[in-house]
């Protein structure tokens, strides 16, 4: 019996491709007076970064019935992240 020898490739590592780190985005939520906050339009726009949330909360509080607003990440369920006082 002749011996055979068998030729293996070398394994090839792959490294998996490199991606970028989502950054959070943040929701503000009111609490309000009376109602519901379904008709105020900073309360469904997602915020890139937590300065935009700030200011869009001085918009927010120009409604008589927002007594206080709350920013949340875009999470879920939403994380606290801060609340945005008058």
């Amino acid at each position: 019996m002749k011996p055979t020898a068998a030729v293996l490739e070398e394994p090839t590592v792959s490294t998996p491709p490199v991606t970028p780190v989502p950054q959070p985005a943040f929701r503000l939520q009111p609490i309000m007076r009376q109602g519901t906050a379904s008709s105020i339009p900073e309360t469904w726009i997602r915020f890139a970064s937590l300065e935009d949330a700030r200011r869009a909360t001085k918009q927010m509080y120009q409604d008589d019935r927002v007594l206080r607003v709350l920013v949340v990440t875009n999470d879920v369920p939403p994380r606290f992240v801060e609340w945005v006082e008058r």
